[in-house]
């Protein structure tokens, strides 16, 4: 009961201030009109404490709990107007996070800009119930909080809305300013473990002699292409400044490996999805020349990181998942 009551509070406020602020499009500006504070539990329980020396010292007429109360009293008005202005004036630059796989927390970091005269201290990202990591931002810098949120599926985790927050000084008050501009991370499906790759079919041999691709002998060195994997790289030759070369074999032909949903063996999507994306790993460590079939997306055969990352983003968008965090 209580619980659901504290829940459509929140939701009032929320929509409270998505009408009074509108949407938001970074980079944003904390003025002092977006900016909220409330006492906070440590606030709350200082404020009984202050009540209940107030009424001792009527009752005793003490003038020395009179005056320790009001200086009490003045000591905490002076933390509510530094933690309101600790945090107006910060800009809100950017905001992002790194694919991660299914199970990992995505952590979204969030640019700050200090461009006042005076340090930032105990900012923090919000969203919902998790609380990311504090940071302090000296005068005239720039600052990342991060903000951890648990995935539970693949697809696209949609922020919402975040808030920057501070407790900072004394933590007897929270201020904070929501930010409504939804941010995504890409979601791959969890690696099942490890499995054997389906079977690879050799290149033709045209491929193998005019790419000079094949994996038996080494015949030289020729110009990093993007695609080539760093497997192939000639290390000894880039110490000793030279260009970056890659080492040409020859004497075999380059193996072509189709990664298919329909050779992923038994079981749900899911399942399938999984050891799918375990042989994208695999085949990407061993430095093959792979492809990935679905149904209605065929991704030729290629190899690096931003082929990987194609596969993977294939996976994690078949077909289309959304998980929202408000």
């Amino acid at each position: 009961m209580a619980a659901g009551i504290v829940n459509l509070v929140k939701d009032r406020a929320s929509a409270w201030a998505l009408k009074r602020q509108g949407r938001d499009h970074l980079p944003v500006t904390l003025e002092k009109r977006r900016v909220y504070i409330l006492p906070g539990k440590t606030g709350f329980v200082f404020a009984f404490m202050l009540f209940a020396m107030l009424l001792a010292s009527m009752n005793y007429g003490n003038s020395m709990g009179f005056a320790l109360t009001f200086l009490l009293v003045s000591l905490g008005l002076v933390a509510m107007h530094h933690c309101h202005g600790n945090l107006t004036g910060t800009v809100v630059q950017t905001i992002g996070a790194e694919p991660v796989f299914a199970g990992e927390d995505a952590v979204f970091e969030i640019l700050l800009q200090n461009s006042e005269h005076s340090a930032r201290y105990d900012l923090r990202g919000e969203s919902s119930d998790y609380l990311g990591t504090a940071t302090d931002i000296a005068t005239d810098k720039n600052g990342v909080v991060r903000l951890s949120i648990p995935t539970r599926k693949r697809g696209h985790l949609r922020l919402n809305r975040f808030a920057i927050s501070t407790r900072f000084p004394l933590n007897l008050f929270r201020s904070w300013s929501w930010i409504h501009q939804p941010a995504d991370c890409m979601v791959f499906p969890k690696p099942a473990p490890a499995t054997p790759l389906p079977a690879s079919q050799p290149g033709s041999q045209h491929d193998s002699v005019s790419n000079g691709e094949g994996a038996d002998d080494f015949s030289g060195l020729r110009s990093f292409r993007p695609g080539d994997s760093p497997r192939h790289i000639a290390w000894k030759a880039l110490a000793r400044e030279q260009e970056l070369l890659v080492k040409q074999f020859t004497g075999g032909a380059a193996q072509q490996l189709w990664l298919d949903l329909d050779l992923a063996g038994q079981g749900d999507t899911e399942q399938r999805l999984s050891r799918l994306c375990r042989w994208i790993l695999t085949a990407d460590t061993a430095g093959l020349l792979y492809g990935l079939r679905l149904p209605g997306v065929e991704i030729p055969l290629a190899s690096g990181d931003e082929h990987r990352l194609r596969c993977l983003s294939a996976l994690a968008l078949y077909p289309s998942l959304n998980e929202s965090e408000s």
